[in-house]
């Protein structure tokens, strides 16, 4: 005899609990693209962003693990914070696990540009890309992070190059 499910019980104080993000694989793993990600290797800005992104998902729990692996590979690099437009993703954690007892906090905001994203790290003042909608096609993502690489216009002008 099948078990009656358990009700959802929300209380006025807030959202209902989120559960725990998924442990995923690590950007190099087999079965697992590496991140879509290009950057002036300097992270000397020139303009609106540093370089862009382009996940495989507006998953924000299954996508942000991704690239702060692939940031915190970088020399230097060390990230503490993901800021993220809410509009522009699914999902989004509060906290990313992200190896050991390092938990990187994810803040969510309508004020910053849409499509991209601040990342907070050790020996950079912040960390801006510009976020390729993960439905873009190939070519048009790849116009898209090149322009974004130059740092040069604003994220819907470089979204434009790139056809979206």
């Amino acid at each position: 005899m099948a078990q009656p499910a358990a009700p959802d019980v929300r209380t006025s104080t807030g959202p209902p609990p989120r559960p725990a993000a998924p442990v995923l694989p690590p950007p190099s793993a087999p079965g697992r693209m590496p991140s879509r990600l290009s950057f002036d290797s300097a992270l000397s800005r020139r303009g609106a962003v540093d370089g862009g992104w382009w996940p495989q998902s507006r998953d924000a729990t299954a996508e942000l693990p991704g690239l702060i692996a692939a940031l915190d590979s970088r020399p230097g690099v060390h990230v503490r914070r993901v800021s993220v437009h809410v509009d522009d993703w699914e999902d989004i954690p509060r906290r990313v696990p992200a190896g050991g007892s390092h938990v990187i906090r994810v803040d969510w905001f309508t004020t910053i540009p849409r499509h991209t994203i601040s990342v907070t790290a050790d020996a950079h003042d912040m960390i801006n890309l510009l976020v390729i909608p993960s439905g873009t096609a190939a070519a048009p993502a790849q116009a898209a992070m090149d322009a974004a690489m130059t740092g040069r216009g604003d994220p819907a002008a470089m979204l434009a190059a790139g056809g979206r």
